[in-house]
């Protein structure tokens, strides 16, 4: 296991699934996880991507989770969630979560060297190479970028931790705000995810 090097330059490896492409190449391939709680399926985690304008590309990630006992929901959460990026630069984001009926809404915007961001603290001014802990894009964790929370727009203190896998993969452990691992295949596509529930649960993301 190797522990992250000290910070370089933020910018200096471009998001590998988002640098400049030329007119109609291909957007990265959807990606779509079933979420397992104890083993047991209990939604979905998907990510699609689209053109987004002036060689932009928009990623949407849907969660939709239903915890169920003896019949009865007893746990609903639903996430959308888009962010737009140009390049390497973070372009908007925006978001609303209802959990459990409690919604959550945040949006943010690069104007200038920063990122203004308004959620549910009310505004904050982030540093203009601030992405969300969004997990399909390993690039954005390898690059040390700041990282803030997808759903409130907090920033986040986490350490991170790197182990190989099998194959040339790799998998970051982070520690801190967040205590989650994600897997991600030699070419830097995202493969797995596991975390802990509020009740202490594990939970996991495996490819449907």
């Amino acid at each position: 296991m190797t522990r992250l090097p000290t910070r370089r330059a933020i910018l200096a490896a471009p998001p590998a699934l988002l640098a400049a492409r030329p007119a109609r190449a291909a957007l990265p391939v959807p990606l779509r996880f079933r979420i397992l709680r104890e083993g047991s399926a209990i939604g979905t985690h998907r990510v699609s991507f689209a053109e987004a304008g002036d060689g932009g590309v928009a990623a949407q990630i849907d969660v939709d989770i239903a915890v169920r006992l003896a019949g009865i929901t007893v746990f609903r959460f639903t996430h959308r969630f888009q962010e737009v990026w140009r390049g390497a630069r973070l372009v908007s984001v925006a978001s609303r979560q209802d959990r459990n009926g409690t919604v959550t809404e945040m949006q943010a915007r690069a104007e200038g060297d920063a990122i203004q961001l308004r959620g549910p603290d009310g505004a904050a001014r982030l540093p203009a190479e601030a992405a969300p802990l969004s997990w399909w894009d390993v690039t954005r964790i390898e690059a040390q970028r700041p990282l803030f929370e997808n759903s409130t727009g907090r920033l986040l203190r986490l350490s991170w931790t790197r182990t190989p896998l099998p194959g040339g993969g790799r998998r970051w452990r982070c520690a801190g705000d967040r205590d989650s691992a994600g897997d991600w295949a030699a070419d830097g596509t995202w493969i797995g995810w596991t975390t802990k529930g509020d009740d202490g649960s594990t939970v996991t993301y495996e490819r449907a």
